[in-house]
């Protein structure tokens, strides 16, 4: 079990990634500087994202930062899943991670401003990262043929996608934002659709949620980074510092929260028994907790910094419904790792707990509080279920089956 921390996050820059860490495993595979310096783009990426929803959380900017944060979450997925599925020691996937570094930091400067200006240079560089990406792919083919049968139509999708967002980048209005829904869809879409051909190219069972992991500490950075922002202006007073005291206590709660998962036992499983389903659903419910985690800094920060509280309301529903996301989110991933194990779902105590604290969450969305108890609230229910999930024997065992697995054993 993991109690907060990432089990094995080693940095290699070497060619020898594929050492065999015992008999019947796939071979270790360690995150690379490159990775790393890659997953740092993304600080920029959150914080340009948050800048533009605090800036003004109307409701058509609310859909815009949505649809962007969509193409910046799986601009780094995609790579990330290359890197877990083929290998990060590749030349393919050296030169093509820094190819689309390059898109990714355009993609963030592009964030800001209005869309009639920037979106089609977002449009174009997020076009720009899928296109690099099916090439990778493409390559991939070429090197290990086996790989086509899956390799083959997720080229497809995505190539479709990033055609679509290119042509996007001569729309504007409206129109251009339907179009890249459409696209962002496509995107999502095409990995569900060829569930059964995964089997052909599985990830690696533990590089794939160490850089999951990592990208989640990037987004919680964010909170912090909020936080200093929104607290520049006010005086270093008790009554001014504890909301932001009651903040980090809740990332703390948010870290402990999601570490403490058997985050691993998917992948894990897909590889044993082929259960593709579960991994994708495991996937796929990180992007409303990433999402949750750079909307919650958003909302926290400014709740710190409005001093005329004539915003509180719109500060609260922020952080209510991100937090609302995460809870939701890390509910899904206890659902799903409970299903793997075959535990009695019903009865698992940190399930209920999340569970209940969403209707709690919800039901704040109809208060108004001001900034200082909802951000108590906040810290309380998450560090409440922090405590929960930490010392429900249920975490344990499934902690206890992750690493028997991970290590090749029997899951008995």
């Amino acid at each position: 079990m993991t109690h907060g921390e990432p089990s094995s996050v080693t940095l290699q820059d070497g060619p020898s990634a594929n050492e065999q860490a015992a008999p019947g495993t796939p071979g270790e595979q360690k995150v690379t500087w490159l990775e790393l310096f890659f997953d740092l783009t993304f600080v920029v990426a959150f914080d340009q994202l948050a800048k533009r929803l605090g800036d003004a959380p109307s409701g058509i900017n609310l859909v815009n930062f949505l649809v962007m944060f969509g193409a910046v979450w799986w601009a780094w997925a995609g790579n990330t899943t290359f890197a877990a599925r083929h290998g990060n020691q590749e030349r393919v996937y050296r030169w093509g991670t820094l190819a689309q570094l390059l898109t990714v930091a355009l993609m963030a400067l592009s964030e800001r401003g209005e869309l009639a200006e920037n979106g089609p240079v977002f449009a174009a560089a997020f076009a720009a990262n899928r296109l690099i990406l099916v090439a990778m792919h493409g390559l991939m083919i070429r090197k290990n043929p086996d790989v086509a049968a899956f390799a083959r139509p997720l080229m497809t999708g995505y190539g479709l996608a990033a055609l679509l967002w290119l042509g996007s980048a001569f729309l504007g209005g409206t129109t251009q934002l339907v179009a890249w829904g459409v696209a962002l869809a496509v995107d999502l879409v095409t990995p569900l659709l060829i569930k059964d051909r995964h089997g052909h190219a599985l990830p690696h069972q533990e590089h794939l949620p160490e850089r999951v992991g990592l990208l989640q500490i990037i987004a919680l950075g964010n909170i912090v980074t909020e936080l200093v922002a929104g607290g520049r202006q006010r005086p270093l007073t008790v009554p001014d510092l504890a909301p932001s005291l009651f903040a980090l206590l809740a990332a703390v709660g948010l870290w402990r929260l999601y570490f403490d998962q058997a985050r691993a036992l998917p992948v894990l499983e897909a590889h044993r028994r082929g259960r593709v389903g579960s991994f994708l659903m495991w996937l796929y419910g990180h992007i409303p907790f990433t999402l949750g985690l750079v909307m919650l800094a958003v909302g926290m920060g400014h709740g710190i910094s409005d001093t005329e509280n004539v915003r509180d309301a719109v500060n609260l529903q922020l952080v209510v419904w991100s937090l609302f996301s995460l809870l939701f989110s890390l509910a899904l991933l206890r659902f799903t790792a409970l299903r793997l194990s075959h535990r009695r779902v019903g009865r698992d105590r940190s399930l209920v707990a999340l569970l209940g604290a969403l209707a709690v969450t919800a039901g704040l969305s109809l208060t108004d509080l001001g900034s200082l108890p909802l951000h108590a609230a906040v810290a309380a229910l998450c560090l409440g279920l922090a405590a929960i999930t930490a010392t429900d024997p249920a975490t344990e065992h499934l902690g206890d089956l992750e690493e028997r697995l991970g290590a090749g054993g029997s899951p008995l």
